[in-house]
């Protein structure tokens, strides 16, 4: 299996996952007024799913039926969905995906708050569904607002120090992606050793990830654009050692091309589509 197979496999989960984004916020929040779930629902829509897609990914190559990711998949998808309409806000960008960005559709306060109401819903539908599952999903959105606190104050951007930036991208971006490993293992119902594994995964693919954006989107001061690109080598054999207790199947197999597949699309598109 290569970047193909990962490709035909995203193709169908997204659209799994795409699906219950669009019939979750009726679900989730029947008694917000009709105009808050419509302006909900276009701030959710659109995106990769990549984080919902290694949470699906794992869980198959654990043993577990695509079914019974899809509900951390999509509380996954909905906090990342989520973060962007802060991020947005705070970096003043108006442009997310093509389109306005929520805050200048929405006004700050509106999308702000909705977005709030997103984290604050999927930790509880993750708590529902179990203690780990919920603490997980916690413990990523409380990494994430410590990397924007850290970001906000000057520390970590890519003009900075190479250790403060490790730093910001492993809160921001690794520990959502560790969140959606993990998850993916929780799905499965395997030991704390595998579920080590898969977050050790998630956390390295994130940060890659990261990099290969800022190295897209940015032109850091040179000391640290060769930080970025020695340190891109070294996580995609840090995320495939990682995969060395997984069982080896095809799930696998994607899930060790996937450093590849995000590197080749980060740098392939004319804007950032998170």
């Amino acid at each position: 299996m290569g970047m193909n197979d990962l490709a035909a496999y995203r193709g169908p989960v997204k659209r799994r996952i795409d699906a219950q984004v669009a019939r979750c916020v009726a679900e989730w929040l029947p008694g917000l007024p009709p105009s808050q779930q419509r302006a909900l629902q276009e701030m959710l829509a659109g995106g990769k799913r990549i984080r919902g897609l290694i949470t699906c990914l794992v869980a198959q190559a654990l043993g577990a039926p695509l079914e019974r990711a899809l509900p951390s998949a999509l509380a996954i998808e909905m906090v990342q969905s989520a973060s962007l309409v802060h991020d947005d806000f705070v970096d003043g960008d108006t442009v997310r995906r093509g389109r306005p960005a929520a805050w200048t559709r929405l006004s700050p306060k509106r999308a702000v708050l909705l977005a709030d109401l997103v984290f604050a819903t999927a930790i509880e539908k993750m708590a529902r569904t179990g203690s780990r599952e919920g603490a997980t999903l916690a413990g990523a959105i409380a990494a994430m607002a410590r990397g924007a606190v850290d970001e906000a104050l000057g520390a970590g951007t890519v003009q900075g120090g190479s250790e403060a930036y490790r730093r910001i991208i492993q809160l921001k971006t690794g520990s959502l992606f560790a969140a959606a490993a993990r998850l993916g293992a929780l799905a499965a119902g395997v030991e704390p050793p595998m579920q080590e594994a898969a977050s050790a995964y998630g956390a390295r693919v994130g940060e890659l990830y990261q990099i290969a954006d800022d190295l897209a989107d940015d032109t850091p001061v040179p000391a640290l654009r060769r930080f970025m690109e020695s340190k891109l080598g070294r996580l995609v054999d840090e995320a495939r050692a990682a995969l060395e207790r997984f069982p080896e199947n095809g799930y696998t197999r994607m899930l060790g091309e996937m450093p590849a597949y995000l590197r080749a699309e980060t740098s392939a598109e004319p804007y950032a589509v998170k």
